[in-house]
C-alpha cells in the first residue's frame, strides 16, 4: 500500500500542476486537430488532460522506482560483497592483505 501511495501521490500533484499550467495558457475550445475541435465541453478537456498527465506521471514514478532498486534486488545476486572487495592487495600474487 505504501508503494502505491508513493507512486500515485507525487504523480497526482504533478498532474494537477501540469493541468493548471497548460489550461492557463490554452483554452480548451481552441484546441484543434486538423481543423476539428477536440473537445466540445471544457470539463471533458480538463478531465482528459488531468488523467493523461496523471498516467504519464505514474509511469515516470514507476520507472524511478525500478531504477532505484539495488543490484541484489534486480539480479537476484550481488557479484561481489563489500567485505570481500576490501580484503587483500590485488597487486600481490597471493592476494593477501599487507602486514
Amino acid at each position: 500500500m505504501r508503494k502505491l501511495i508513493l507512486l500515485f501521490w507525487p504523480s497526482f500533484v504533478i498532474a494537477c500542476l501540469a493541468s493548471v499550467t497548460f489550461f492557463a495558457l490554452f483554452d480548451p475550445y481552441e484546441l484543434r486537430l486538423h481543423g476539428t475541435q477536440l473537445f466540445s465541453d471544457k470539463r471533458a478537456a480538463y478531465t482528459f488532460f488531468l488523467l493523461a498527465a496523471w498516467a504519464f506521471g505514474a509511469l515516470n514514478t514507476a520507472v524511478v522506482f525500478l531504477l532505484e532498486k539495488p543490484a541484489a534486488d534486480v539480479n537476484g545476486f550481488c557479484p561481489m560483497q563489500h567485505a570481500e572487495a576490501s580484503v587483500g592487495d590485488p597487486d600481490s600474487p597471493s592476494g593477501e592483505a599487507p602486514k
